[in-house]
């Protein structure tokens, strides 16, 4: 059996410091042709944005 190994992306909320591994391959969904740096997600808990964690 083999074993699948998901990579995730570290997120972090700019307003409020939550931090969520979100599914790398979500990332690639949603942001296709789009380099690293410029992911964004929207975070409904403070309204605010997410951006990868550096």
């Amino acid at each position: 059996m083999t074993e699948h190994t998901e990579k995730d992306v570290l997120m972090k909320c700019t307003k409020c410091t939550y931090e969520e591994e979100v599914p790398r391959w979500l990332i690639d969904e949603l942001f296709s042709n789009e380099p690293e740096e410029n992911y964004m997600m929207h975070f409904p808990e403070c309204d605010h944005k997410m951006i990868v964690k550096k």
